[in-house]
C-alpha cells in the first residue's frame, strides 16, 4: 500500500474500514448479520455504518419483505474506495497452504491456467477425503476464489495422462 493510501485509510474508523474491506472484496450481496460476523464488528455498529454508507451512496441496499442485502454501488466513490481497500486474494496459494498437511495428498497439480478467480487442480494420492477438500474449497469460495478439484490415485493419473486426457499445461504445486 502506498504511503498516501495508508495515511488515508488510517483516517477512517477501524469498524467502518473493516466493513468496507469486506464488502469491496466480496462478490456477493451480504446480509447485516453476515457483514457483522465476517467483519467482526458488533451488530448495532454494523447497522449504523451500513445506513451511513447507503445514505452516502457508497452501498446499495436491496429490500424485499423482511430481508435486506448490501453490496457496493458502481460509481466514482466506490472506484476510489475499491482502489484504497481492495486486497488481492491468492485463492490457489491459500488452498495449497490449507491442504498441504493432508497426508493422503502426495501431489497437487494446477491443471490448465489459473484465472483471476478460478483454478482447477488435480489431487494425487490415496484415500483422499473429498469432504475435507470441499470444506477448504467452500471457505476459499467465500473469499471470491473458486477451486475445482479432481482426486486421483497416482495410477489413475498416469493412465489418464497416457491417454492424453491431461495434456496441456500442468504445474506441480506440491
Amino acid at each position: 500500500m502506498t504511503i498516501k493510501k495508508e495515511a488515508l485509510s488510517n483516517l477512517i474508523d477501524n469498524k467502518k474500514a473493516a466493513i468496507l474491506k469486506l464488502l469491496i472484496n466480496s462478490t456477493d450481496e451480504l446480509y447485516l448479520k453476515e457483514i457483522s460476523d465476517k467483519s467482526q464488528v458488533p451488530l448495532a455498529s454494523t447497522f449504523r455504518i451500513l445506513q451511513e454508507l447507503v445514505s452516502q451512496e457508497i452501498l446499495e441496499r436491496k429490500e424485499w419483505k423482511n430481508s435486506k442485502t448490501y453490496k457496493c454501488k458502481e460509481n466514482d466513490k466506490m472506484i476510489f474506495l475499491r482502489d484504497l481497500f481492495y486486497e488481492e486474494f491468492d485463492g490457489l496459494g491459500e488452498f495449497v497452504k490449507s491442504v498441504r498437511s493432508f497426508e493422503e495428498i502426495q501431489e497437487i497439480i494446477l491443471h490448465g491456467t489459473k484465472k483471476k478467480s478460478k483454478a482447477n487442480v488435480l489431487l494425487i494420492g490415496n484415500d483422499i477425503n473429498a469432504d475435507k477438500i470441499d470444506q477448504v474449497c467452500n471457505e476459499i469460495k467465500e473469499k471470491g476464489f473458486e477451486i475445482t478439484f479432481m482426486p486421483l490415485t497416482k495410477e489413475q493419473y498416469n493412465q489418464m495422462a497416457k491417454m492424453g486426457l491431461y495434456s496441456g499445461e500442468k504445474i506441480i504445486l506440491k
